[in-house]
């Protein structure tokens, strides 16, 4: 009897183990399940973001050749591309810099121009200023008397 209790229980703690077992995986692909549908975004399944991509790089596909296709024909008529750059800034300055450094030259020189007519800068600006005394006082009563003078006017 002893033997039979210990099977039932060795066999208890197996099924208890597989029964445990099986929550912890089941839980993992939960986990696992949650993580890769935040990862996907806007995706329900992986499938879902596989068909996008391949919808996505069809459609790239169709503008990239397109966008050759109208390339080889601005190049047949002539039209240069508006993105490439022109044979003259290939060469140097392009146009749109030059008239730049042209008006900015104009600016700098109408400016320097007012500048160099004769208009000074004003050395004092509002108030009045005082004449210098005509003499120098000599003794301190003519100095007091000067004062005087000045804080009466």
């Amino acid at each position: 009897m002893i033997d039979n209790d210990n099977k039932i229980l060795s066999e208890a703690k197996k099924e208890n183990a597989e029964n445990i077992a099986l929550q912890v995986t089941a839980e993992a692909a939960e986990a696992e399940k949650n993580t890769a549908a935040t990862e996907l975004g806007k995706f329900e399944s992986v499938s879902a973001l596989l068909a996008a991509y391949k919808s996505l790089e069809a459609e790239f596909t169709r503008r990239s050749q397109r966008l050759k296709e109208l390339e080889e024909g601005n190049k047949a008529r002539g039209v240069p591309d508006e993105g490439a750059p022109s044979q003259e800034s290939t060469h140097g300055v392009s146009t749109a810099q030059n008239l730049d450094e042209s008006v900015k030259n104009a600016v700098i020189e109408e400016y320097l121009k007012t500048v160099a007519i004769g208009k000074s800068v004003p050395l004092i600006v509002g108030g009045v200023s005082s004449a210098a005394p005509k003499f120098t006082p000599k003794t301190v009563k003519e100095a007091g008397a000067l004062a005087e003078k000045f804080l009466k006017n």
